[in-house]
């Protein structure tokens, strides 16, 4: 992925909002994942007859499309929508871009461009890493505070361990620098099962000798922090560990599952508490260290076991639903609608997914970057371990069962494309009005919540607490 900096990206985007809205509003679509505009591409490749148009599109995947392939009869709808906004014409059996077309094209172009490098930048691995070590520093260090003051062993704990973690940041930029990732990730899988150790060892001591815990209204707003934080790691590490093919950053993202994990367990440890019952700590945090230390050693043997050919996607973490990817759709229609060995469709999903690397950048599988390295074949593995399909003379054939999700795969497509067509329906780019107030919305949001927070949420805490009382 090009490297870029900030300042670049910041000035690249003044006015490409516009820019942005001007083409969907002629597209009937956002240019990073409209039909129209990969057409309008293709046209300009010089596939100018419907048979080359037909042909090349037999084989082309964009994640961000509403559509899971586009047919014959999509592609001429897009044909004839692409005339009727003069953006496309046709003398003869041959089609051509209009001199408006090729002014639309031009400004897409620009458009996915400046997005792609702005992704570029916001989604790699220097930037989570940074993020991830100023939340590091910022949540440690309240937790230790907090948890001195209220008395909490689990809240300090995980103070502790939060500011343990900053060496996992380390790590894993030492095994980027050196292209030892894996490695990387084997030492904090291993820093994990000593996390969970280390916890359940504080947590059996702390049941035989029971501190008396202070838990205050703060002491609860921390914990629901330190979630929304670990959670918003959480995806941008997976998301960022598969998009760069890193094992090390997808298992510090199964960190943030333990922090996770951990802070409802403090949570609920506060709210026994406040009832005078102090031991429920102990017993949560037990419960929590037997989950890192089994979570961990499961992903450690697969690491070890693999060796070097482990899959990328089979790194699975709980956010993960590879069913609910389109690209399971799309072996569903091809193997249905047509008759391929494995091999064959994995060289027909390569040949599409670089079509659409070519016209969309990072947008065509946004989120699942280096599948063309690593294949479909572990969600192929999946489909058959669910009973999706079954090879017969070297070709697949869809089951009974592999059939109803074929047909829900095409419902599904039904109700994204009238959801598309609606969505765009007179779509409109807003008014300076009302993005102005959209602003003003997003900086006095925050600002009140904050407000209420501090001053609002004390009061009705105590008021709560006396209720109990």
């Amino acid at each position: 992925m090009e490297k870029v900096k900030f300042k670049e990206i910041r000035k690249s985007h003044k006015g490409i909002t516009k820019l942005s809205y001007e083409v969907t509003q002629i597209l009937g679509n956002d240019p990073n994942r409209s039909p129209l505009y990969s057409l309008l591409y293709v046209i300009n490749k010089e596939e100018n007859t419907k048979e080359e148009i037909y042909s090349y599109f037999k084989y082309f995947y964009v994640n961000e499309f509403a559509n899971i392939r586009l047919k014959q009869p999509e592609l001429d709808d897009l044909l004839l929508d692409g005339i009727t906004k003069t953006l496309i014409q046709k003398q003869n059996n041959t089609y051509s871009l209009t001199e408006k077309g090729n002014e639309v094209l031009t400004k897409c172009k620009t458009v996915n461009l400046v997005t792609n490098k702005a992704l570029g930048f916001f989604f790699s691995e220097k930037v989570v890493l940074i993020f991830s070590l100023i939340c590091l520093i910022f949540m440690s260090s309240l937790k230790i505070i907090v948890g001195l003051n209220a008395g909490s062993d689990a809240l300090f704990n995980e103070g502790i361990e939060n500011f343990t973690d900053i060496i996992k940041i380390f790590i894993i930029t030492l095994s980027i620098k050196l292209g030892k990732d894996r490695l990387g990730a084997i030492a904090i899988i291993i820093l994990m099962l000593i996390t969970g150790i280390n916890l359940i060892i504080a947590s059996v001591f702390s049941i035989f000798q029971t501190d008396i815990i202070s838990p205050s209204y703060f002491t609860f707003i921390l914990m629901f922090i330190s979630i929304l934080l670990n959670l918003m790691l959480l995806v941008l590490k997976n998301f960022v560990g598969k998009l760069q093919a890193n094992f090390a950053l997808l298992s510090d993202a199964k960190d943030n599952v333990i922090n996770i994990r951990l802070s409802l367990g403090v949570i609920i440890g506060l709210i026994f508490a406040l009832f005078g019952i102090y031991w429920v700590d102990s017993i949560v945090g037990i419960v929590i260290a037997s989950l890192i230390i089994f979570d961990g050693l499961e992903t450690l043997l697969a690491l070890i076991k693999s060796g070097e050919d482990i899959d990328i996607d089979s790194f699975k973490l709980s956010l993960d639903k590879a069913f609910e990817f389109k690209i399971a759709h799309w072996i569903l229609v091809v193997i249905e609608e047509e008759r391929l060995s494995i091999h064959q469709l994995n060289e027909k999903f390569n040949e599409s997914i670089n079509k659409g690397y070519e016209i969309f950048g990072i947008w065509a599988i946004f989120g699942l970057s280096s599948i063309e390295t690593f294949s479909i074949q572990y969600i192929l593995n999946l489909m058959k371990k669910r009973g999706l399909f079954f090879e017969q003379d070297n070709k697949i054939y869809l089951t009974d069962k592999g059939k109803k999700q074929y047909n829900n795969a095409l419902s599904q497509e039904l109700k994204r494309v009238s959801k598309d067509k609606k969505k765009y329906k007179d779509w409109k780019p807003p008014s300076t009005i009302v993005r102005v107030l959209w602003c003003i919305f997003g900086i006095l949001t925050p600002i009140i919540l904050i407000i209420l927070t501090i001053f609002v949420g004390p009061i009705i805490y105590n008021f709560i607490i006396d209720l109990i009382g």
